[in-house]
């Protein structure tokens, strides 16, 4: 695609820019430079991904891979050309953080230089330049596989995307999907962008304690790992079955007994139950251990709980207590008894490797039981 034509379809709003699986603004204005020096200078791009869709008597674009390139695209260029402009490029960013690049420059061998200061001659040359782009209609449910592990494997420097990414793009319309982020988070449209407000609930406050989340500063980079991590646990509280990340992603959209079922009223009442008593929890000690922070073993701490006695047994602080002592056990502060040094270690070299493994989940799930049962 000429990157005339690209300025058309944006000025048309034909290509969305913020589809639900959208990742936010993550590239910085330096990335931004180096990619838009390249196109002024006629080198290769690596190629942009488009889903197709079909509305009414025309089509859109949804944007699979390539977000971040377009989007620099269109902060380059702006709207203070008269005869080569974007003319709301405004709509397609929210914040006031996302539009502060606007018109940057890039280093030319004449000096910096901005879209506005360039020569007319640069200008024509720069819309006749091709831009690497395929097309891509989901509608042969037999290719969806291949389309995932494509979409796994492109373009893995800089942001790369991820098959989580890759569910939301062709699940935008999904029930479970949709109801699981209404658990955690608001979608608020902002003209042609869209922003993530995270609620402020017993989901939230447990999920945000992870490091793989709190490290993470861009808003709805947050909120889509906090929505990638329940996805995972719905489905185990529906299924009850470990199942590896990647098996899990691929089936919520293929399996029709998972699809089209949004989370249940039943559902979410186990998952309150047992997100409200860790909310209450980590108000003691154990926010301070692995099992709040580190993903591999609050992922067998919240899977226990949902489908163990482990509530029913223990009052709230009892549990919390022996939560506690095995946190500081396998973070290595405290010393496990005796008694459970070989279940310890065990524990701890099934968190080493392969931890995503089904049966080495059910293992540790087993010896987590056994451990704060004896603690």
């Amino acid at each position: 695609m000429k990157l005339n034509s690209l300025v058309s379809y944006l000025n048309d709003e034909k290509i969305n820019l913020s589809p639900v699986f959208q990742r936010g603004h993550v590239w910085k204005v330096a990335a931004r430079r180096s990619l838009v020096k390249n196109i002024v200078q006629g080198r290769p791009i690596p190629a942009i991904f488009l889903y197709k869709e079909a509305q009414g008597a025309k089509y859109s674009y949804n944007i699979l891979d390539g977000k971040q390139r377009l989007e620099s695209i269109i902060l380059f260029i702006g709207s203070l050309r008269e005869d080569f402009k974007i003319e709301r490029w405004d709509r397609y960013f929210y914040g006031a953080k996302d539009r502060k690049d606007i018109n940057f420059w890039i280093e030319l061998p004449d000096g910096k230089k901005k879209f506005n200061s360039l020569e007319d001659d640069i200008v024509r040359d720069l819309g006749e330049y091709a831009i690497p782009t395929i097309e891509i209609s989901l509608t042969d449910e037999s290719s969806l596989d291949e389309i995932i592990n494509l979409f796994v494997d492109i373009n893995q420097s800089g942001v790369p995307v991820n098959r989580f990414d890759v569910v939301k793009a062709m699940g935008d319309k999904n029930p479970l999907l949709q109801s699981v982020f209404d658990l955690i988070s608001r979608n608020e449209k902002r003209g042609q962008d869209t922003f993530y407000k995270a609620k402020n609930n017993e989901f939230t406050d447990v999920l945000k304690q992870l490091k793989s989340i709190s490290s993470v500063s861009e808003a709805n980079a947050r909120v889509d790992r906090m929505w990638e991590r329940m996805l995972e646990i719905v489905l185990f509280t529906r299924t009850g079955n470990h199942r590896p990340p990647a098996e899990i992603l691929k089936g919520f959209i293929r399996i029709p007994d998972l699809r089209p079922k949004k989370v249940t009223v039943g559902e979410v009442s186990q998952l309150r139950k047992v997100f409200s008593y860790l909310q209450k929890a980590y108000k003691t000690e154990l926010k301070q251990t692995p099992l709040a922070a580190n993903q591999i073993h609050f992922y067998i701490l919240v899977t226990s709980l949902i489908s163990g006695n482990l509530l029913e047994e223990y009052d709230g602080s009892e549990l919390t207590r022996k939560l506690t002592a095995f946190g500081k056990i396998i973070e290595g502060t405290e010393k496990p008894p005796k008694s459970l040094s070989s279940t310890i270690a065990k524990y701890r070299e099934l968190s080493q490797k392969q931890t995503t493994h089904v049966g080495r989940r059910d293992e540790r799930t087993e010896l987590f039981n056994k451990a704060i049962e004896a603690l």
